[in-house]
């Protein structure tokens, strides 16, 4: 079943064309969701690189005495 503008239709409704396009919308959705998880996943990545940069200056700062507040 299918719900396009609030009216709900069963498979046998749609025309062979339409229910192509609601497989393709179903696998655009999936592919959506999993490049949806990499932006995530890069994210925390990103956020740990930073986060590595951020103390190995801290390090050097400390190491010549020039840690500012």
């Amino acid at each position: 079943m299918i719900t396009i503008d609030e009216i709900t239709y069963t498979e046998d409704d749609l025309s062979d064309i339409s229910k192509l396009h609601v497989t393709r919308i179903n696998e655009l959705r999936g592919q959506a969701t999993q490049l949806q998880m990499q932006i995530e996943e890069m994210n925390v990545l990103i956020s740990a690189y930073a986060n590595a940069i951020r103390e190995s200056v801290k390090e050097v700062e400390e190491a010549d005495g020039q840690e500012t507040c």
